[in-house]
């Protein structure tokens, strides 16, 4: 029988190497570990589009789709924060998975349409889910916005008072 301490994680995709995934002794939290690969060489400044070093290390963590039912399954990334050699300003590095304005990844945000779809309540999708209200209703408003039909509670990009949460 395969146990998920059995599962090896290894790929890099869009800058970032997956390293390893760690599961919780009660098996209800499961985390992707992802370490930036980029090297200075290829980052340039935003400002000047001068070179960079690595001024500091990060940890960014976005909630994502469960890998199994009753379970949360967190990416957790180590990024840099880089400054640059000409103009001295400091920037983060990007993260392509992350959903804008949020702490979950695309692949959430899409989970919470499809909910939206069906005319879900943030609370119940929050409920549902396990994703915090906030990254909930920032989804919603964007959904609201886009073309791909309204929820019951998601109203020209604004959402009702009953659909607030905390």
């Amino acid at each position: 029988m395969l146990y998920l301490d059995d599962i090896k994680v290894e790929f890099e995709s869009q800058g970032f190497k997956g390293t390893h995934i760690g599961i919780s002794p009660d098996k209800d939290k499961s985390v992707l570990f992802l370490e930036s690969v980029r090297s200075t060489q290829t980052v340039r400044c935003p400002y000047c589009g001068g070179s960079v070093y690595i001024y500091e290390n990060g940890q960014v963590k976005l909630k994502d789709i469960p890998i199994q039912r009753g379970t949360t399954h967190i990416w957790n990334f180590f990024i840099h924060r880089y400054q640059c050699n000409c103009c001295h300003e400091t920037f983060t590095e990007e993260i392509p998975f992350k959903y804008p304005g949020t702490r979950i990844t695309y692949r959430a945000a899409n989970w919470i349409k499809g909910f939206l779809q069906q005319k879900m309540s943030i609370k119940a999708i929050q409920e549902l889910t396990g994703i915090h209200c906030d990254d909930s209703q920032s989804t919603a408003r964007d959904y609201g916005r886009g073309n791909l039909g309204k929820g019951k509670n998601v109203k020209r990009g604004r959402l009702q008072a009953e659909d607030t949460c905390c």
